[in-house]
């Protein structure tokens, strides 16, 4: 099944903040690619979202009893989203380091 993916308000101020960050750590270049990279993995959701299960860890479940979570390619982040109907929604993008089992 694809999915339509959705990134919540939470999740934009999240992304938002990030790239903030990245612009006074690395060039404008390398923050736009390291971007680019989370947001190729977010939209991977539209096709990958049903390999994940709901999220063991209470800080993921806060948000929805449902929520799964699946974690960047560098292991930094943790995409915290769920499914309903048609639609991936994305609720929060977290480092990884902040969520406790």
């Amino acid at each position: 099944m694809k999915y339509k993916v959705s990134i919540s308000s939470s999740a934009e101020a999240d992304l938002k903040n990030l790239a903030l960050f990245l612009l006074q750590m690395m060039s404008i270049e390398g923050a736009y690619k390291y971007l680019h990279a989370m947001q190729l993995e977010i939209m991977s959701l539209s096709v990958l979202a049903d390999l994940y299960h709901p999220s063991n860890f209470m800080d993921v479940r806060a948000y929805n009893p449902k929520t799964c979570h699946m974690v960047s390619h560098n292991k930094k982040w943790v995409y915290i989203f769920h499914i309903e109907n048609d639609s991936v929604i994305i609720d929060r993008i977290r480092p990884a380091k902040l969520i406790a089992k």
